[in-house]
Parts: structure tokens; C-alpha cells; sequence
């Protein structure tokens, strides 16, 4: 054989295989088998779903759906401590104790936030939280005392699909989902404290999802309808961190949150 016709052959049996591979991938009879066993395999998951009740699995909208990632925030500290003169507010807001033994209140929003497009989930809010804290307990009085701190992380969601809706009990939500921000994770201690015993401690814990900052169920609650609770998801929304609580008997303390967000494909 000839070196001519060994090219020849050899760029024949090339294109040739390369033809039957192309062919035998966009095969008409092929091509429609896949399409119709993709679309049984689909309306099989839908009919099993749709059979599906709460009593079942308890949230029958995010049941089979994937999770997606909806984003991260740490947020600004909230400092409490005796004196807050010459504090830069962008550490974060500095809140000065009152005198002991008596209560100081916190109660700051806007520590934090994070803004979803439209249609980010189809019917759930979750979420994990990392709540960071670290305080020092004082008791500058003649005798023993309880000292105590709780203090935790609050989340509100501004929505436009709740402008000019009502929520059950007949109140305007005026585009935001808890006017007054809901408690998620929670640190709570008290401590017997002798006379001018001073004990610094810290905290980490960590809260995740089960029934989500908001979901189909919770929005029905609400009283909003179920068109009204699709809205709802197919708008954009932005949801804000804050910090609420109080401490007595705390020298200083400073409390944030990292938190991440997720939803159903």
C-alpha cells in the first residue's frame, strides 16, 4: 500500500467514524426515547408530590426541590460598655451601661442586610446563624447579685408584593414581614455574682433552618392568599439584621451574628 493511499484510508476511516458517532448521537428515534423518558421521569415526580400532604412531611411546597445559596452577612457588633465617648459608629453602634444594678436595654436595627433578586426561592427563607459573644460580668455592689444578659439577633424582610396588604389581625404590613423584627437565635444566662466579683465569659453557638424565616405556611398565617404568597416569592426582598435584649451586672459586652441564607430551587 501505497503512502498516498494509506492517507487516503486513513482520513476515510477518520471522517467516516466521525459521521457515525454524529449520526448515531442526533438519531431521530434515539433523540425522542431520551425526550419522552426525561418527561416521564418528570410528571412521575410531580404526580408523587402533588399526592404528598403536611401530615406527610410536614412542608409539601419545598419537598424534592434542591437548595440554592442566597448569600452571606456578617454583622456590625453591638458594643456595651460604661463610657462611649469618641466611639466611631462604624464598628457599630456603642451602647453605655446603666448604673449598677440596673438594666440597660439595646435595641438596634440595621446592623446588616441582604438583597435578593426576584424569584431567588420558589417557597422557603432558611437560614444559618453564628451568633458571637463575649461580656464581662461586674458587680461593683456591697452584696451578692443576680447578673443577667440576653441578647439576640432579629430579622425583618421588606417586600413590595405586601404594600397595601393587611396582615390576619387587619394591620398594614406597609412592605415589610414583622413591622417589630423577630427574635432567630438567643443568648440568655444569668450569674450569681459575690460583691466585686468580676468573670469574663464567651459564647459561640450556632442556629439552622427548620421551618425558615418564612415560608408558604407561615405567609398563609399571615393571612395572605395563596396568588398573594406566590407574589411574594417572585419579588425581590431584602432582609435586615438586628440586635435586641438587655443586660444588668455587665461590665462590657459586644454581640454580632453571621448569618447565611438559602431557599428551594
Amino acid at each position: 500500500m501505497t503512502n498516498k493511499t494509506l492517507l487516503t484510508f486513513l482520513a476515510c476511516g477518520l471522517s467516516c467514524s466521525a459521521l457515525a458517532e454524529t449520526s448515531r448521537a442526533l438519531h431521530p428515534r434515539e433523540a425522542n426515547v431520551d425526550r419522552l423518558n426525561a418527561i416521564k421521569e418528570v410528571a412521575s415526580m410531580r404526580a408523587a408530590t402533588s399526592a404528598l400532604t403536611v401530615e406527610d412531611v410536614g412542608d409539601v411546597d419545598s419537598f424534592g426541590r434542591a437548595k440554592i445559596y442566597l448569600g452571606v452577612e456578617q454583622t456590625r457588633g453591638v458594643t456595651i460598655q460604661a463610657d462611649c465617648t469618641g466611639w466611631d459608629p462604624a464598628s457599630g453602634p456603642c451602647i453605655e451601661t446603666a448604673p449598677a444594678p440596673g438594666v440597660t436595654l439595646v435595641d438596634e436595627f440595621d446592623l446588616g442586610s441582604i438583597s435578593l433578586p426576584a424569584n431567588a426561592t420558589n417557597s422557603i427563607l432558611c437560614f444559618t446563624f453564628t451568633q458571637f459573644a463575649t461580656w464581662g460580668w461586674f458587680n461593683p455592689t456591697a452584696s451578692t447579685a443576680t447578673a443577667r444578659m440576653a441578647l439576640w439577633a432579629t430579622v425583618q424582610i421588606e417586600n413590595d408584593a405586601l404594600l397595601g396588604l393587611n396582615n390576619a389581625n387587619g394591620v398594614p404590613f406597609n412592605g415589610k414581614l414583622f413591622v417589630d423584627p423577630i427574635p432567630i437565635i438567643v443568648s440568655t444566662h444569668e450569674h450569681t455574682l459575690p460583691a466585686g466579683a468580676y468573670e469574663v465569659q464567651r459564647e459561640r453557638s450556632t442556629r439552622s433552618c427548620t421551618g425558615g424565616i418564612v415560608n408558604t405556611r407561615t405567609l398563609a398565617a399571615e393571612g395572605l392568599t395563596d396568588m398573594q404568597i406566590k407574589d411574594f416569592f417572585k419579588e425581590p426582598m431584602t432582609v435586615t439584621f438586628g440586635t435586641e435584649g438587655s443586660v444588668s451586672l455587665v461590665d462590657f459586652a459586644v454581640f454580632s451574628v453571621g448569618a447565611r441564607l438559602y431557599g428551594d430551587d
